[in-house]
Formats: structure tokens, sequence, C-alpha cells
């Protein structure tokens, strides 16, 4: 039996926008596992071949050992022994290797590899996906307010992360990822989350992340907790505390010491109100030290010298205070 292609046209997509609109904010994706197949599947489908493609630097050319190139890379819906799926390939190439532990876990064995061990097509069913992180241990779900964000909403080929970071920011979004990851959860939309979240996930090192996830929650809310609507200002470290912790929560970095460190120097940083949670301004400028947070934050051994972290969270809650002009 070969895989079925199949299409979904507007309408079916129209069908789908409507069906999302009347979930909760967090649904298990195995509670509805055939809507959140279809909404996953749509996700990366969109995703595959733009700049916003997160697998694509992990597709090599077999033969050339140069990654495919990006234009090359296409998708299709299948349908497989009733899984509704997507076959990824490269125009470019019928040859492919995979450069990521764990990816290959998530591709269907038996229809994607070549008799040499090489692929020439990744068909991916996320029903499968949904099991294998289930045997770890973790629940995949579909966030509502995320996927009309990305998969139904504001997506443009051409532009990375479908819009800015300030609608991450704006939405506190770094609170609801928290609050997941500490549930033992994680978002199941587009090839980042397959990627960066699912491949390669172990229980084992799930418990001290829940741990870690659950400190960064308790530390957003009791910073907000007095404050109705926060500005963008004071929203930015509760924002680098989330890229911080997503980072943590990635196979490749899980239990990562100079992670944890950071997040607890940032946590700190909350705790002591330098940058006020009810700070009444408008941000003219993003604070640049924040990329060197993250930076740092991804230092092997760094968390042995805590005054490298701590140096540049003070510098990022300095440019804050500086880029804020009142309101």
């Amino acid at each position: 039996m070969k895989p079925e292609v199949v299409t979904m046209d507007a309408k079916d997509i129209d069908v789908l926008r409507i069906q999302l609109s009347t979930l909760q904010e967090v649904t298990l994706f195995k509670d509805i596992s055939e809507l959140a197949t279809k909404m996953t599947a749509l996700g990366i489908s969109r995703e595959i071949g733009t700049v916003n493609d997160e697998l694509a630097r992990f597709i090599f050319d077999a033969d050339s050992g140069l990654v495919v190139p990006l234009e090359s890379l296409k998708s299709e819906f299948v349908v497989y022994k009733n899984l509704f799926g997507l076959k990824i390939y490269s125009t470019a190439t019928n040859r492919l290797e995979l450069r990521t532990p764990g990816f290959y876990d998530m591709v269907h064995p038996e229809l994607s590899h070549n008799s040499d061990g090489t692929l020439h097509s990744l068909y991916v069913f996320p029903q499968i996906i949904q099991k294998i992180s289930e045997q770890q241990g973790v629940d995949l779900v579909i966030v509502k307010e995320w996927a009309k964000n990305s998969i139904f909403g504001g997506f443009d080929p051409k532009k990375g992360y479908y819009q800015t970071n300030f609608w991450e920011i704006e939405n506190n979004d770094a609170l609801k990822f928290a609050d997941l990851t500490a549930n033992g959860q994680i978002a199941f939309l587009g090839t980042h989350d397959l990627i960066a979240h699912i491949a390669g996930i172990k229980s084992s090192h799930w418990p001290l992340l829940k741990e870690n996830a659950s400190k960064v929650s308790s530390a957003i809310k009791n910073y907000f907790q007095n404050v109705e609507k926060p500005t963008i200002a004071s929203l930015i470290l509760p924002y680098t505390l989330g890229v911080v912790l997503d980072d943590l929560a990635q196979p490749p970095s899980y239990s990562s010491k100079s992670h944890i460190a950071t997040l607890d120097l940032l946590i700190t940083e909350l705790e002591q109100n330098r940058v006020p949670a009810n700070l009444k301004t408008v941000l003219a400028e993003f604070p640049a030290s924040f990329q060197k947070i993250i930076e740092i934050s991804r230092t092997s051994g760094i968390e042995k010298n805590p005054e490298v972290i701590q140096a540049a969270i003070t510098n990022t809650a300095e440019e804050i205070l500086a880029s804020s002009l009142k309101i």
C-alpha cells in the first residue's frame, strides 16, 4: 500500500480555523487527534522551504555533503493507513541525510528510505510523533492563540517568525511556555516544535526541566501580581527568561548548568524589581544586550563565573530603563 497524496484547499483550512476557535486555550493533541493532526501538518507544510523552516538546516544532500537548497524543499499532504501526514522532499536530490539526534525517529522508516539507507523523502505523521512523545511522558498540545497567530494568521513565507517577536513579548508568552513545560507539555504547531523540542525527547531530563519551568512561572506571576497591563519595557526581562527556558527545553541543552544559572539570576533580577513591573513607559529601542544574555546562557561552564552572567543582565536592565520614555 502506497501513501495517497491529498489536497487541503481554502475551504478545508477555513473549517480547521472554525474548529480551532471552539477549543480551550490548551488542548491535548490526543484528545482531538484527527483535528490536531491536520492543523500540525498544515503548520509544518506552510513553513517548509521558507525562512521559517527549522528542519531545513538539518537536511543534507548525501552525495555532496551540503545542506540541500532551501528553495528545493517541498511538501505534500498524504494519507497512509488512515494516518494523515506530510511527505517532505527536495527537488534537488532524492538522496537525503538527516544530521541531528532524534530526527530520524520522527520519520516513517518504511516509507522514507532508499535501499542504501539514505532518504528519498521524509514521511512525517503527527499521530506517530505524538505517540513517541507520550512514551517519554510528555504530552503534545494545541495552543489556540499560538495556532491562530502562526498557522492561521500572520504567515508570510518571506518573513521570519511570522510577525515580529514583539507579539510574543506583548502577550507574555514566556509565562504560557513556562506553564506548559511545568505541566509536561509541548505545543506542536510547526517545524520549531518538531526539531527543537520533540526530536530527541528524553523523559529522564524532564523532572529537572519541569522544576525550573515552575520557578520561571512563579517568578513572572509574582513580578506582575499587581499589574493589570504590563508595558513592553517591563515584559522584556520575563521574555528573556522565556527564551532561555525554551533553550533549556531543547534536547541538546537538557539539564544545561549554564542555562539554569542564567535562569536563576534572571529570576533574582525580577525579584529585585530594578525594572519596575508597573513601569509606565513606551520603549524607544529594544536592548541590544538582550542577545548577549542568550549567548552567555549557551556558553558551557559560564555558571562558574556568575558575575559575567549578572553583568549582561544588569546591562539589559539599564538599557531598558534608558530606552523607556515616560507616558
